[in-house]
């Protein structure tokens, strides 16, 4: 017998569970109150990018999905700093070759929703009442 797990939310953690509880075997539904992100036409918004770090890069390369994310993501090696006379600091964000990377929350979102159907086997069930459909 299969296990079966639900998830609420298929935000980017929900989304990112939903990958991990698939590839431990489970058969996983999402429900979600908004509309899919996929579908929608969405500007930017208020919503800035994230600076992915080490830490996030694990748990997406546990999964096995760090390439795919990375194919929609932009290296961030350091920053420029300008002090009070205008000169330009340039300060890194690690040892040399390692760097943050940013990427677009609402792609990456979209992404891990696509990754936890596609390859994971998601259902999702999108409703604006979640409580009444579980």
């Amino acid at each position: 017998m299969q296990k079966s797990a639900i998830i609420i939310g298929a935000g980017l953690v929900g989304s990112l569970w939903a990958v991990f509880l698939s590839k431990a075997g489970y058969k996983v539904t999402i429900y979600e109150r908004r509309p899919d992100i996929r579908k929608a036409d969405i500007s930017a918004g208020k919503s800035i990018n994230l600076a992915m770090s080490f830490r996030g890069w694990k748990a997406l390369e546990t999964v096995g999905v760090d390439d795919e994310i990375r194919k929609i993501s932009i290296a961030m090696p350091g920053r420029i700093m300008h002090d009070l006379d205008g000169k330009q600091n340039y300060q890194p964000y690690g040892k040399e070759g390692q760097a943050i990377y940013s990427v677009s929350r609402g792609g990456l979102n979209a992404k891990m929703m696509d990754i936890a159907e596609t390859k994971g086997g998601a259902k999702f069930s999108i409703t604006t009442n979640v409580w009444m459909s579980i």
